[in-house]
């Protein structure tokens, strides 16, 4: 029972770190898209109406790199929080169960595994189309090894978890 404890103390922790993180991520989304609008502003003269001014003093004929960049901030910002929601919501599950041993657990992970391997890459290739429509070349070194890696590890311990829930189920079994 004391390792239970132990796992129980330890996910609320990362179900704490997981809330925090998703905040931080949908927080640097929403940044990014104000910066976005900002910069939209500042090139279009809009309305405010210094925009091409200010950008004539400066000296800069383009904010389209800005634009750029900020527009595949969001993209990955956001893929960032949502991933992160995901989590917290298993470790909420987790939580209320008292017990990551359960079939409807390992299977919320095995999801997570796949979403964890899945929506970084579409996060990249959403941004790498950005990129390309903005004609930009020096397009950021993007390396989804981590979040394959991530992936797998979570299918994998949703296997040991559907195992442990079928040898919880054998132990009540037996007792009775």
């Amino acid at each position: 029972m004391k390792n239970l404890i132990t796992i129980q103390k330890t996910f609320k922790i990362f179900k704490r770190l997981s809330m925090l993180a998703m905040i931080v991520s949908f927080i640097a989304a929403g940044t990014a898209l104000l910066g976005l609008l900002c910069v939209i502003e500042w090139q279009s003269d809009g309305m405010l109406g210094f925009g091409r001014s200010v950008m004539a003093f400066t000296g800069t004929t383009s904010l389209e790199p800005a634009i750029c960049a900020l527009l595949s901030d969001v993209v990955l910002a956001l893929t960032d929080g949502l991933l992160f929601l995901f989590a917290w919501r298993y470790f909420k599950t987790e939580q209320a169960d008292g017990t990551p041993f359960t079939h409807s657990g390992a299977d919320q992970i095995r999801s997570l595994g796949i979403k964890t391997i899945v929506m970084p890459l579409v996060a990249v290739i959403i941004s790498a189309v950005i990129y390309s429509c903005f004609d930009m070349k020096n397009a950021p070194d993007w390396s989804n090894a981590v979040s394959v890696v991530l992936g797998i590890a979570l299918i994998l311990a949703s296997l040991v978890f559907h195992y442990g829930a079928e040898l919880e189920m054998q132990t009540k079994e037996t007792t009775k």
